[in-house]
């Protein structure tokens, strides 16, 4: 009997015991689980984020270079008074146009889980710091500079009269402040340019799956028809110009 005891007690134990480890390694394993998926989930924010950064620098370089590219054609042009019809369509071609996607900024912005799931005060104030001047950009000297631009190529007189030559200034200077910013993001992140080139290549293909491969002549074909009108457009200006002198 009091064998029996012993062995159904033993029994028991071990049973009890294996139960234990059982439950240990599968709550065990689904912590690791999700905490691994937490990550990852984490990291493709942080990767899209900075991203969307990189990509709105880029279009920010090629912006302030419109602005430089204005304001050195402007000095000709005005210096030289009879190249102004000349070069009026190549002057309006370098009126800057600042357009991005607001999608990362509207789910970071308005989504808590995506800043919980972050986790990094610090990292969420400097992005939330590069939307904030991206936005004053774009309001203040893009949007500023078209609407004053498009006035002043109208005439010689005006195009004489507009003052282009702060535009730059205030452009590299918004650029300088958020260069600094996505530098500090990527720090506090640990993400590298090779990071941020394998993600972009990664969109890129996904992009052009679900585009097609007809996008790139649609664009070129559309572009064509853009420089036609315009060259329509000047051509009916000449025209104009040479009835009113008869």
């Amino acid at each position: 009997m009091k064998q029996e005891r012993k062995t159904y007690g033993r029994d028991f134990l071990m049973s009890l015991a294996a139960t234990t480890i059982s439950i240990i390694l599968t709550f065990g394993t689904t912590a690791i689980i999700n905490r691994h998926t937490r990550n990852a989930e984490k990291r493709e924010m942080v990767l899209m984020i900075m991203y969307d950064m990189s990509e709105t620098l880029k279009t920010m370089e090629s912006c302030n270079q419109e602005l430089v590219s204005f304001f050195d054609l402007q000095v000709d042009m005005v210096s030289h008074p009879q190249e102004y019809e000349a070069h009026y369509l190549e002057l309006a071609s370098y009126i800057p146009i600042f357009d991005y996607m607001t999608t990362t900024e509207s789910i970071f912005k308005s989504n808590i889980e995506t800043i919980k799931t972050i986790g990094n005060i610090p990292f969420v104030e400097a992005t939330s710091s590069f939307y904030d001047e991206r936005a004053l950009y774009k309001r203040s000297v893009v949007d500023e500079f078209q609407m004053q631009a498009s006035a002043a190529i109208e005439t010689y007189e005006s195009l004489a009269a507009f003052n282009s030559a702060n535009y730059p200034f205030y452009s590299q200077s918004h650029l300088l402040k958020m260069k600094g910013k996505y530098e500090q993001c990527k720090l506090m992140m640990k993400v590298t340019d090779k990071d941020l080139e394998v993600f972009s290549t990664q969109r890129q293909k996904i992009q052009e799956a679900t585009e097609g491969s007809d996008k790139g002549d649609e664009m070129k074909a559309n572009l064509l028809q853009m420089q036609q009108r315009n060259a329509q457009l000047q051509q009916a200006r000449e025209e104009g110009k040479k009835a009113l002198r008869k």
